[in-house]
């Protein structure tokens, strides 16, 4: 079974990451916070926050970033 990725990007150094579908599926749904905003994680390379590139979240909103 080939695992899927979501990429992410950190608008402030432009460091991409990708990060297995599950796990951000699984942050997307714990998070509790607002839907309007994607999940992010701690840019390993500033002390930016990254966000997905392109991704689906639970309650079917499109995360998009667009530069």
């Amino acid at each position: 079974m080939k695992e899927e990725f979501v990429e992410f990007i950190c608008p402030k150094c432009k460091t991409k990451e990708n990060i297995p579908a599950d796990i951000v599926m699984s942050f997307d749904f714990m998070d509790g916070g607002d839907p309007l905003y994607p999940p992010r994680f701690d840019c390993e390379k500033c002390d930016g926050k990254m966000v997905p590139v392109y991704f689906v979240g639970h309650t079917g909103i499109i995360y998009q970033y667009n530069d």
